[in-house]
């Protein structure tokens, strides 16, 4: 049997890199100000004013494309855990990004989760030294629907022309979720325009 030099190439290649590093992906939208670590590529809708409406903007331009919706599951068929990302990305106006306080994005954040009943909710805000970037997080622990612990997080996050928000939820009994969670954690980055 002759197997071609490509790919040799190939099968060597998937059996000496490790597993993780063949399933990130790193997420940003073209016009986006951060970027997001995936275990894989999320499933994307496009967002517009004409297509059902624009989450955290107020008057949005209509007619024309503001961002997208990415989102990403894992599931654990034998234990109904889960983990479920949403990532909203946003173009937005200076007017609108100067106006955004720490209360208007804690209320977002409330908002995105209050569905969910969240235990021992912690906020934090942070801006940088020129006020341009913003940083809210709401946190706190739940049950699930099938009765497993479960953390919720959110991220507010501001640019200089976009908003970029990240809700993740995923069962805290889940070693493999947790790490996936600080792995995407520590892999939010901004991307200068």
């Amino acid at each position: 049997m002759k197997i071609s030099l490509g790919i040799f190439l190939c099968l060597l290649l998937v059996s000496v890199l490790p597993a993780q590093a063949l399933a990130d992906y790193k997420y940003a939208h073209n016009d986006a100000e951060y970027s997001v670590m995936l275990p894989e590529a999320p499933t994307v809708v496009t967002v517009s004013a004409d297509n059902g409406g624009v989450p955290y903007l107020e008057n949005p331009p209509k007619d024309i494309a503001l961002g997208e919706i990415a989102t990403f599951r894992r599931a654990d068929a034998e234990t109904d855990e889960s983990f479920d990302v949403k990532i909203t990305f946003l173009k937005a106006d200076s007017d609108f990004l100067s106006k955004l306080t720490e209360d208007k994005m804690k209320a977002a954040l409330e908002n995105d989760f209050k569905d969910i009943n969240l235990n021992n909710k912690k906020f934090d805000f942070s801006v940088n030294a020129d006020t341009t970037l913003k940083w809210a997080t709401l946190s706190g622990f739940s049950i699930d629907r099938y009765g497993h612990p479960s953390y919720a997080i959110g991220h507010y996050l501001t640019g200089k022309q976009s908003i970029l928000v990240l809700k993740v939820q995923y069962s805290v009994e889940n070693k493999t979720f947790a790490d996936t969670y600080k792995k995407l954690a520590d892999n939010i980055t901004y991307i200068a325009p």
